[in-house]
């Protein structure tokens, strides 16, 4: 049986487990004063007043158990947190604790890293910038060099 069923028989016995608590919790307990009007012949095999006695007891003692069960449950229940921010403040301390070893052993950036990654972003753009200025420089006076020797080229063909 795999965890999942496991977990479900585990749920689904819990859930039968709570209907017959609040059955029993609910549901009139029998009335022994009137057993002879629904057992007449009841009398005559056991004593009488031994049977009601017996019958009391064990309805009274269910009572209890019952009873002593649902308190079990609600106090389970209300030890139970409601919500989860005092998990979280003891997360929160361990996290600040231990945040210099997990930024070094998860290898995290922190806002110094960051800033300085932002700063050296910033100086290479700026780098670029001026590089493609010098490059636009350099190609418009090649060209003009260029177009020169073409036309010197030109003239030289014309004498010839």
């Amino acid at each position: 049986m795999d965890p999942i069923s496991l977990l479900a028989v585990l749920v689904l016995a819990g859930a039968i487990i709570i209907l017959i608590y609040y059955y029993l919790q609910n549901s009139s307990y029998v009335d022994m004063s009137n057993y002879k009007e629904r057992m007449p012949n009841l009398g005559s095999y056991v004593g009488e007043s031994e049977t009601m006695n017996v019958a009391s007891e064990k309805v009274s003692g269910m009572g209890e158990k019952v009873s002593g069960m649902g308190n079990k449950i609600r106090g389970k229940v209300r030890d139970v947190p409601i919500s989860t921010d005092g998990l979280s403040n003891r997360i929160d301390a361990f996290l600040e604790e231990k945040s210099d070893e997990l930024i070094k052993d998860w290898e995290l950036a922190t806002k110094t890293d960051i800033t300085s990654l932002d700063k050296r972003m910033k100086l290479n753009a700026r780098q670029i910038d001026e590089l493609e200025r010098r490059f636009n420089e350099y190609r418009t006076f090649t060209n003009k060099k260029l177009d020169s020797f073409d036309e010197r080229l030109k003239k030289l063909e014309e004498i010839e």
